[in-house]
């Protein structure tokens, strides 16, 4: 390190001799102003970072412990379903907790031989699910779960009625498994306070004006409270001659419950159904009733990228785990707009869809898909198609 030298000059008027004043190297002047702001620029260092973490609480406030997605399943197919729906989620990196409830029967194993003891252990160490236990309900009361050869009774589905008993959580996202889900939707989360908020059946038959809610898709406030009042609900229900047949009770009594209260979910972009690629008028997905032409435009890729959630529903066709027969696929195919011959985006993305649930299937459950259906027009017949 250089040093600073002194030099004598003349005296002054005591006689004593004069110093020059050392001048100071480069190095010693840096170091001076090291010591000088340190200090200060940590201090706003600090601040900057502060400033940057509170403004991101501020814009994150979910308590990400306390909102969860939740799925049921009643037999072997809606567990594996629950399972590739949990495997996406984990993918695409949601930070909600994922539950699934399913029959009290079943046990996680992984030794264990039973294909469902086997998943669940998957779903819990693969895909850091929370089992949660719970009696099965039918239309009368408890239902036993079904296996991958006896699948579970329709009925089972009130059983997704269960959800409202999740008082651990503020929030939870449920949606019909039989799905593709191409993006997660944590945003949800962030609703407003509301005891559901559910997306209206845009494929619907009614008026526009009388679409009914979709319990294909839910955001739930849980309530165990819920639970029992839509369940003496349904009690009443089943004492009266104009409802006793109906199939859709799950559907109907959460309509009845909250069709004038929900906060209505857009259902774009969040739910479309499969069907929609085989529609030639798109206009009840896109919301362009009464709009400009130009808000009309359909663009089946672009839909694709689009929509968070994809429901199968193609009837008569049955679901993507049951192959298709060759004559169904002829028929129910998108048409290209009548030009049978050749292919179009619909057709594409439509069949991708299907291709790609049985892969992952598959790959991730081991299942093979159900062999189709043998003779299509009977099989028509017996679904109520024809």
């Amino acid at each position: 390190m250089g040093t600073a030298t002194f030099k004598y000059d003349d005296d002054d008027d005591y006689g004593t001799p004069k110093l020059e004043i050392p001048v100071r190297t480069r190095l010693q002047r840096l170091r001076l102003k090291y010591h000088q702001y340190r200090m200060p620029v940590l201090v706003i260092a600090a601040l900057v970072f502060l400033l940057y973490w509170v403004r991101g609480r501020e814009y994150d406030p979910t308590d990400w412990s306390r909102v969860a997605y939740v799925q049921y399943a009643t037999d072997t197919h809606s567990l594996c379903n629950s399972l590739l729906i949990f495997e996406t989620l984990k993918r695409l990196g949601s930070r909600a907790d994922r539950v699934l409830l399913h029959p009290e029967e079943w046990h996680a194993d992984p030794k264990d031989p039973d294909r469902d003891s086997q998943l669940l252990w998957r779903a819990m160490k693969d895909y850091g699910v929370r089992l949660k236990p719970t009696q099965l309900l039918g239309y009368d009361g408890p239902v036993d779960p079904g296996t991958l050869k006896n699948p579970s009774v329709y009925e089972a589905s009130v059983s997704k009625l269960r959800i409202f008993e999740l008082n651990e959580y503020d929030k939870v996202i449920y949606f019909d498994s039989d799905s593709t889900l191409v993006q997660h939707m944590d945003e949800l989360f962030s609703l407003p306070r509301t005891a559901i908020a559910m997306p209206r059946a845009y494929w619907s038959d009614s008026p526009r004006a009388q679409w009914p809610l979709s319990s294909a898709l839910m955001v739930i406030e849980p309530n165990a409270a819920e639970t029992k009042h839509i369940w003496e609900t349904l009690q009443w229900w089943r004492l009266s001659p104009e409802r006793s047949d109906s199939r859709h009770y799950d559907n109907d009594l959460l309509n009845d419950r909250f069709g004038s209260s929900a906060l209505v979910l857009p259902h774009r972009p969040y739910f479309m159904q499969s069907s929609e690629f085989r529609e030639q008028d798109h206009s009840a997905w896109l919301g362009s009733y009464g709009a400009p032409a130009s808000y009309s435009k359909w663009d089946a890729a672009a839909a694709l990228k689009e929509v968070k959630l994809i429901h199968f529903s193609d009837w008569p066709l049955p679901k993507p785990w049951v192959m298709w027969p060759i004559a169904g696929l002829a028929e129910v195919q998108p048409d290209c707009g009548g030009v049978r011959i050749g292919t179009c985006d619909e057709r594409e993305i439509w069949k991708g869809l299907y291709d790609d649930f049985r892969r992952r299937r598959k790959d991730i459950c081991k299942i093979l898909s159900i062999p189709a259906p043998q003779n299509w027009e009977k099989y028509k017949n017996e679904t109520g198609a024809t």
